[in-house]
């Protein structure tokens, strides 16, 4: 995390309970889990809290080992951090095989006057 931010009070990784490749990864958990920790708002009265967070690191089609980290939770909040932990476990799909149909990383590049590239 940057050092202008707020630091997070604990961090712990997301671990993987296989070997494989990244299948699927379920983009609305990770984002939900974020919320879940204090990240993001569920209401417009909620704050931010700008210490809390999620760092990937892995990817659709990335091989992994059995206990390597998916990923890693920053928080301030144990009780938030359980809900948020349950969310990205179940939010990473690993299979045996490398996935054949990896979607892109970028579909299209719009130039500075709105045509695609």
């Amino acid at each position: 995390a940057p050092r202008r931010l707020p630091q997070p009070q604990h961090r712990f990784d997301v671990i993987s309970s296989a070997s494989g490749y990244v299948e699927a990864i379920q983009c609305e958990s990770v984002g939900t889990a974020c919320v879940v920790l204090g990240g993001g708002r569920e209401r417009k009265e909620d704050s931010v809290d700008p210490s809390v967070g999620i760092v990937l690191h892995k990817k659709v089609a990335d091989a992994v080992a059995k206990g390597e980290a998916l990923c890693t939770v920053l928080y301030n909040s144990e009780d938030r951090a359980t809900h948020a932990k349950q969310l990205l476990k179940a939010a990473f799909r690993i299979s045996e095989a490398r996935p054949m149909n990896v979607p892109p990383l970028v579909h299209q590049v719009i130039g500075q006057s709105g045509e695609l590239n």
